[in-house]
């Protein structure tokens, strides 16, 4: 696939064989997908050009100080009604014009569905778009548009989003635009796009200009760089397993500390960067478009975008797509559960491939792979790993955990695992903290890239969902700690790090989402460490009109990941509209 005729020079990532970029869905794979459930292989040189690991939701736990995002919301959720088979109609949005400079108007509808914005944001519905060339490319065109920074005063200051476009490679068949979100909260769409045809199949991109965006302060949307390198290295380097009351008191205290530096730095900007806004930002983004109805593809924490955009406008759904999703009516027991679910099937998938090698790091016992593990993090919370670096030279449990955390997001990284494994029992941290480094975009010398997905982690999730409770959560992790003592050491102690954050957070509707919403598709493999199956079953649920396709695969990421019933499930939709008539199994 590497060699597929429709890549272009500048889909090609300019990085070396041991680059890791956090924002790519999945690989593409190296050969057409296998059969149904079947996994993919890859060779190396594909897998380091692209990663397969999407920053998401469960992050938060861990570059929090594995201060857990709990979502929240009490939701009764009646069955929702099954979507009648067919084909759901894409309205065909304005056509545009070639790599050139260009401008493009507003759709004469701009809120769709023959209705018309309200006067105070007509402005913005109906702004011209000015596409370029991007820089570097003869194909991809680039835009900027304005939005409100707060939606009750449009009036007032703006967020500049930045936008990349992929044109559809045929557009004789053409069938519209189709927004996407890898994820995070932080992931950059502008990225996400310029690599479509890695996580893309062709099919798709002949048929839909891929439109790509950063959210609202993040990456080059007017970024809100509200951490400081040194707040983001302290993120990483407190014990997160406090063993008295002291450290205990020192993590909360420092978790405190940097939400106030954030908050107080970010300024107002800061206090509106929720998923709430950017999806009122991608009805802007429709009209701008041309399209009377949204198509949309979301990727981990891009299915709570997705989710909310179909609360907010249901009518305005076209062909959405909810890969490996996160349900905004999770409750924190809810979410508590689904991630533990996760991890407990992923960690085993990863010992039974790991003793079968002949060189495991963990040996060939799988029953004492876990006490291995175990042990390893009792070692390094006395005496730290070393590594060869000069800016860390050495990392305790808070690198280590994130790094073998987010290794487990893919089985393209086990091997990394293992090796780090290897090296972190010979008492060297070197494999996983490059690893974890490159996830977070840490350089060698200690500077944050200005884009890293670090920077929206606080002003999203305390903006997203309602305080926890610490007393209830400290009860919940002593239950983990006795039920999954390994999980409950990689995560860390559970608390809320919003406390001092001093916005209001959504209070989800707890009730059904989307209702009179065109169908949605819901996808998700059925190991992912990262969004486990159990939140992708219950965003099913909450949402009224979806359809459930899950994956017998490992890893985050379910699309063009190596199952072709899946491809073939969500490109009918997408392209032809075609709609299953029940939940599928792959």
């Amino acid at each position: 696939m590497l060699n597929d005729e429709s890549r272009r020079p500048e889909d090609l990532p300019e990085t070396d064989e041991t680059t890791t970029l956090p924002y790519a869905a999945g690989l593409a794979p190296d050969a057409p997908p296998g059969p149904a459930g079947a996994g993919s292989r890859r060779s190396g040189r594909g897998r380091a050009m692209v990663a397969a690991v999407v920053v998401v939701v469960v992050v938060v736990a861990l570059a929090l100080v594995a201060a857990v995002g709990l979502l929240a919301g009490r939701a009764t959720r009646p069955a929702p009604p099954a979507a009648a088979p067919g084909t759901i109609p894409v309205t065909a949005p304005v056509t545009t014009t070639g790599p050139g400079a260009t401008a493009t108007g507003g759709a004469t509808s701009p809120q769709g569905v023959g209705a018309d914005p309200p006067a105070r944001l007509a402005a913005f519905y109906t702004q011209p778009v000015h596409w370029q060339a991007c820089p570097g490319s003869r194909v991809h065109q680039c835009a900027s548009i304005e939005v409100p920074v707060d939606y009750a005063e449009p009036d007032g200051d703006t967020f500049e989003l930045a936008l990349r476009k992929v044109p559809a490679l045929t557009p004789e068949k053409r069938v519209g635009t189709l927004v996407i979100n890898p994820g995070g909260p932080g992931g950059s769409g502008l990225e996400y796009a310029q690599f479509s045809s890695f996580v893309f199949s062709k099919q798709l991109r002949e048929s839909y200009d891929i439109l790509g965006f950063d959210p609202r302060g993040i990456g080059q949307s007017d970024a809100v760089a509200c951490l400081s390198d040194d707040d983001m290295d302290l993120l990483f380097e407190n014990d997160p397993t406090p063993d008295d009351a002291a450290e205990r008191d020192k993590l909360l205290r420092d978790t405190e500390a940097v939400t106030e530096r954030c908050a107080r730095n970010g300024g107002e900007r800061a206090l509106h960067m929720s998923t709430t806004e950017v999806a009122r930002d991608m009805d802007v983004m429709r009209a701008l478009v041309g399209s009377d109805r949204l198509n949309y593809v979301g990727v981990s924490y891009g299915t709570v975008l997705g989710a909310l955009y179909a609360d907010l406008f249901p009518e305005r759904v076209g062909r959405f797509v909810l890969d490996s999703a996160v349900s905004p009516n999770q409750t924190d027991e809810q979410q508590l559960g689904h991630d533990i679910q996760g991890f407990e099937t992923s960690i085993d998938a990863f010992i039974e491939w790991c003793v079968d090698r002949d060189d495991c790091a963990l040996g060939t016992d799988a029953d004492g792979a876990r006490d291995r593990i175990a042990d390893l993090l009792d070692e390094v919370e006395r005496r730290p790993l070393e590594t060869s670096r000069g800016d860390i030279d050495s990392i305790g449990e808070g690198w280590l955990g994130f790094a073998i955390f987010m290794c487990l997001y893919s089985e393209q990284s086990w091997p990394i695992l293992d090796k780090g494994l290897a090296e972190a029992f010979a008492g060297k941290g070197d494999v996983l903290l490059s690893y974890a480094m490159n996830i977070v975009g840490r350089s060698a010398s200690g500077d944050y890239d200005e884009s890293s997905y670090l920077h929206a982690m606080i002003p999203v999730r305390c903006a997203d969902w309602p305080r926890s409770d610490n007393a209830s959560l400290a009860a919940a992790h002593r239950k983990a700690l006795l039920e999954h003592p390994l999980w409950s050491r990689l995560a860390g102690l559970l608390h809320d790090p919003c406390g001092a954050w001093p916005g209001e957070p959504r209070q989800p509707s707890g009730g059904t989402l989307g209702q009179g919403a065109a169908p949605v598709l819901v996808i998700g493999n059925l190991r992912d460490p990262a969004t486990p199956i159990g939140g992708t079953k219950q965003l099913a649920e909450d949402l009224a009109s979806a359809i459930l396709v899950t994956s017998d695969h490992d890893g985050h990421g379910t699309y063009y990941a190596g199952n072709s019933c899946v491809d073939s499930i969500v490109d009918g939709y997408l392209i032809k509209g075609t709609v299953p008539s029940s939940d599928q199994a792959c």
